[in-house]
């Protein structure tokens, strides 16, 4: 059975992105390793982001960083192109049954604030993956936008992981 996850990471004040949507301070945060990304992506098969995250993954990356994967971007522009995703304006409950029944492994919800808001909405999601970063941005894109719908989850793991906290949570339906 397929899992969607939304795997990401946050400031301490539920940031996601700065208020110029810019990952910048993610990278500054001193660590060791990859704080478990490379076992997350061993069995992801397809990644979901909005147009604005695969915007800013174009500009951070040398190389693409989920070649190999389907790739879809969720955007209201849907007539343009690109070598590394599909563009969908579809709904994403109907993206989601569209695609599962070709996916072995995970779909991976990358972000942003919309998309998840909007998974959360329609209880697309399965399990919330968070990695926890020791720095306050103050301003920003929030993790959780105003407006999302109330979501409980249960805590799985939790463990230190350089300067992260990876928590692991299962969304309680």
């Amino acid at each position: 059975m397929t899992k969607t996850v939304l795997y990401i990471a946050c400031s301490l004040d539920g940031k996601i992105a700065q208020s110029n949507d810019s990952l910048d301070w993610l990278f500054a945060v001193e660590g060791d390793g990859d704080n478990g990304y490379a076992a997350f992506m061993e069995d992801v098969d397809a990644v979901i982001m909005g147009r604005k995250t695969f915007d800013e993954v174009l500009v951070l990356s040398e190389d693409y960083p989920y070649s190999g994967l389907e790739n879809y971007v969720l955007t209201r522009q849907s007539d343009q192109q690109s070598e590394y995703a599909t563009y969908t304006n579809e709904p994403l409950d109907v993206l989601i049954d569209r695609i599962s029944p070709t996916i072995n492994g995970k779909i991976w919800l990358v972000g942003g604030g919309e998309l998840i808001q909007e998974a959360l909405r329609l209880q697309l999601i399965d399990q919330l993956e968070l990695a926890i970063a020791p720095v306050v941005l103050g301003s920003g894109i929030p993790l959780f936008p105003e407006g999302t719908l109330e979501t409980r989850f249960r805590l799985t793991s939790c463990r230190p992981s350089g300067q992260f906290i990876m928590a692991t949570y299962d969304v309680l339906k």
